[in-house]
């Protein structure tokens, strides 16, 4: 039992798995759901999509809506991975009574592309409506601030900040004069295929949850093809078969920067040392599939051996010739079409000149 259903016993009086929870909606032509999920082939993402508000009339007329979510994913031969963030979207941050109504439309990012390992996903999100006010908004925006700092998509980097997230989020929802939970959802779930879900604020059984879908237009909730008048929070996960940013990984990027940095010296075997480095830091990476670490490590090679060696120079973003001074890790242009052939792609510790 996690953080969140704990505070939903003590908060709202019921636990987490008194509200609907639908695990599959039909996909309106969106293509999100229904794309196979396998251990170490590809990516997951966690996206908001829509949300409804309906407790917040028990607050004053001004009111923010928090979404928070805690992510547990497995890893190969150490502990889970941990990720939280906590998210204001600009379009809940400054509503009133008068908006209960709306369904808001956010396809807020909760979680960046992180390897799927297998096993199963844990997985905490809740909904909050929040008063406006002295004490709670400077609150929101610190522990939303700290969320950003941590960033959603870098399994090391959140770590330090998860404490801060979790007891800010506590001490949020502990006002419970000016806080109210809409929804939330604690539990495991086994991947096979990518997905949309929705948590709807009603107790299980009490809507045919079959005739539930979506408007492929702003993405509301849909009950027999009419508005859901519940409140309710839709969300996806999504399968991605590319790590974008994976020029901002904190580890990798140092130690390319220092193997350029050796490069830019024209010593040889400080530069070779400084590969190997770079390749050992790639290949216990947490943040990459095994795929990605064998080309990113081709990549660097590459960059190595046209520098130092007899090696083809390697052309940047567009067929411009790399400029070693500006070179950053992201313009490896880790996704061209040459790095899916070849042999040994699936196993990174088969590369390198060594």
């Amino acid at each position: 039992m996690g953080w969140l259903t704990r505070l939903s016993e003590r908060i709202a009086g019921k636990p987490t798995t008194d509200w609907t929870f639908v695990e599959r909606l039909p996909d309106p032509g969106l293509g999100v759901a229904g794309n196979p999920i396998e251990p170490d082939a590809c990516y997951i993402e966690i996206f908001v999509e829509s949300l409804r508000l309906k407790q917040a009339r028990r607050l004053a007329t001004a009111f923010h809506g928090v979404v928070y979510s805690f992510v547990r994913l497995s890893q190969d031969g150490t502990e889970d991975a941990e990720m939280a963030a906590v998210s204001k979207p600009a379009r809940l941050a400054e509503l009133d009574s008068a908006n209960l109504d709306r369904v808001i439309t956010v396809s807020s990012q909760m979680m960046g592309a992180l390897p799927w390992r297998g096993g199963t996903l844990g997985l905490e999100l809740g909904l909050f409506s929040v008063k406006r006010g002295n004490l709670l908004s400077p609150l929101i925006d610190y522990v939303t601030r700290v969320s950003a700092q941590a960033g959603i998509s870098f399994i090391g980097q959140v770590k330090p900040f998860l404490p801060l997230i979790t007891e800010g989020m506590d001490l949020i929802a502990g006002q419970t004069q000016d806080s109210v939970i809409e929804v939330a959802l604690d539990t495991d779930m086994a991947l096979m295929e990518s997905r949309l879900c929705a948590i709807v604020a009603v107790r299980k059984g009490q809507i045919d949850t079959s005739q539930l879908t979506l408007d492929p237009n702003d993405r509301k909730l849909l009950l027999n093809g009419r508005p859901l008048e519940e409140g309710y929070c839709v969300f996806s996960i999504r399968r991605s078969d590319k790590k974008a940013d994976f020029g901002a990984i904190p580890e990798v990027k140092a130690a390319f920067a220092a193997l350029k940095a050796t490069i830019a010296s024209n010593d040889e075997a400080q530069a070779r040392s400084a590969l190997a480095a770079f390749r050992r830091t790639v290949v216990i990476s947490s943040d990459l599939i095994s795929l990605d670490k064998t080309r990113l490590i081709e990549k660097a090679t590459a960059l190595y051996g046209a520098a130092l060696g007899s090696g083809p120079i390697p052309a940047g973003r567009g067929g411009a010739l790399v400029d070693l001074g500006a070179t950053e890790l992201a313009d490896l242009d880790l996704y061209d079409e040459a790095s899916s052939e070849g042999p040994a792609r699936n196993d990174p510790r088969g590369a390198g000149p060594w």
